[in-house]
């Protein structure tokens, strides 16, 4: 009995070692896919070519996006595939690309990569990079949907973009409804 009692300490001590240690292991990883990911959008930006983050990667970037007023600043995935969300938003394939004119419609995780789009405003501005240059949307939408409301990824005849992510922020599991914040393309070159 009493070796137990010399045993248990040792065994919680382990215990402890491996959960702290596969925790920073997963945090590490995070850090290393971030680092990764902005290297493939600079070569891309250079190439102006697909440059993938790691070799078995099954997406690479294709732009970035940033909203000073939240705080946001994101490298765009070409797709919203269940890896490729994970390391960041992605560009619904069937609409417009960044940097191209039309409905560009962009997702992203709500507790995650757009978890700060809950702080955005009618008004603010959203800057889009792409490969070849920038363009700038004003938000002129912020709307709750229901989840099957697809309408909002349709091309409008416009030069829009269009934020989405799940709703409500706070929720617990898969939610169903969607948060959509639209902004409309402005002068290139902003004053101010």
């Amino acid at each position: 009995m009493m070796r137990l009692y010399k045993i248990i300490p040792l065994i919680l001590f382990l215990g402890g070692v491996f959960l702290v240690g596969r925790s920073v292991l997963y945090y590490s990883k995070g850090v290393a896919a971030k680092m990764l990911i902005n290297n493939a959008w600079a070569e891309t930006k250079e190439t102006h070519s697909a440059v993938k983050p790691w070799e078995w990667a099954d997406f690479h970037p294709v732009g970035r996006i940033e909203i000073e007023s939240i705080g946001l600043d994101c490298v765009v995935l070409d797709k919203i595939s269940g890896e490729a969300l994970a390391f960041g938003p992605g560009h619904l394939s069937n609409t417009a690309k960044p940097g191209m004119m039309g409905n560009v419609v962009l997702a992203g995780h709500r507790d995650s990569h757009f978890r700060k789009l809950k702080k955005i405003k009618k008004d603010d501005l959203i800057k889009l990079e792409s490969a070849f240059g920038s363009s700038f949307y004003i938000v002129t939408d912020i709307t709750p949907a229901a989840g099957d409301a697809i309408y909002w990824t349709e091309d409008t005849g416009a030069d829009v973009l269009t934020l989405i992510t799940c709703y409500p922020f706070n929720f617990v599991g898969k939610a169903e409804d969607r948060y959509i914040i639209r902004g409309e393309l402005i002068d290139p070159h902003p004053k101010g």
